[in-house]
């Protein structure tokens, strides 16, 4: 993790990073997926093992580490084995939470961008993720794999809802719930803590406009606004905080919380959702839970050579 998030790239500079991948010749065509639970480039080049060496080459002045450091954490899969892979994605078969529905709809993103003006798929590639959005929405309608808790957002809920006692001595009803950060990922967080009765909650947000969009769209839970300038009277008097925001630096780390009087306190339970992560490692004095600990940097290939 500690390398991936390193790698992350927001999905209107996808394109941008395709285009760098290929200025050299080497790579024909290329297509990026980074998401919270992955980051993978998918490339078709006539010479793999210099085409390899490009895309190396291009993440590692990316995320400022070392070829040595990142090869340690490459996987690469060509042929079959890389189109198995891509559909197993777009299935939700190699999601942290088994059967997810956001990966279906960042895939055909995927493959949206690729075709764009700007995009640098092909027709390999534009076969190869047309066929895997095809595959993913199969998949969910002719198996039951959707059915339970299908996404990060769902799993923090639910975790915080069965640690909420253990850690707070606090029934998770009576919990004081804030979530920094208005994206879907926020939406999404929202939408199962409506399920489970949620009746109030704070938003923070460097501006309003998203915040108020999700006032709108949830009209029975009230939602109350704040702006980043807020934070740390915000956090003070929330019993749990869920961290869901694009930031590159860490929004909560020890150092903050001692300066703001709030290490050693009272209970209280930080759940990270996001990547780059939001919260320090540091932050011993409080339940700290990052949703995606477990989840792992992956890179894949394609050769040029596929057959459809």
């Amino acid at each position: 993790m500690e390398v991936r998030e390193k790698l992350a790239i927001a999905e209107d500079q996808w394109n941008n990073a395709s285009i760098e991948i290929t200025s050299t010749g080497a790579v024909s065509e290329a297509a990026l997926l980074s998401t919270c639970n992955r980051f993978e480039v998918y490339y078709s080049a006539p010479d793999a093992r210099e085409a390899t060496a490009r895309v190396t080459e291009y993440l590692s002045q990316r995320s400022g580490l070392p070829v040595s450091v990142l090869r340690k954490n490459l996987f690469m899969l060509s042929g079959d084995d890389a189109v198995w892979h891509l559909m197993r994605v777009s299935g939700g078969l190699d999601s942290l939470v088994v059967g997810e529905g956001q990966i279906l709809s960042q895939v055909r993103q995927c493959y949206i961008h690729s075709i764009e003006d700007d995009g640098c798929g092909g027709k390999v590639l534009s076969r190869l993720l047309n066929n895997a959005v095809a595959a993913g929405k199969r998949v969910r309608s002719e198996t039951a794999i959707s059915k339970g808790s299908v996404s990060i957002s769902s799993a923090a809920v639910e975790l915080s809802e069965m640690l909420s006692m253990k850690d707070l001595n606090l029934p998770f009803s009576e919990a004081r719930l804030a979530v920094i950060g208005a994206g879907k990922m926020t939406r999404l967080l929202i939408t199962h803590l409506a399920s489970r009765g949620l009746e109030r909650i704070v938003i923070l947000n460097r501006s309003l406009g998203r915040p108020q969009e999700l006032q709108e769209q949830f009209p029975d839970i009230d939602i109350e606004v704040k702006l980043m300038d807020d934070l740390w009277d915000v956090v003070g008097r929330s019993d749990i905080i869920y961290t869901a925001t694009s930031s590159v630096d860490y929004v909560i780390d020890e150092a903050k919380l001692r300066e703001n009087g709030l290490a050693g306190g009272r209970p209280m339970m930080l759940v990270d959702i996001s990547v780059p992560r939001n919260i320090a490692e540091d932050c011993k004095q409080v339940s700290l839970y990052t949703m995606l600990i477990v989840a792992f940097f992956q890179f894949r290939s394609i050769q040029r050579n596929l057959l459809f």
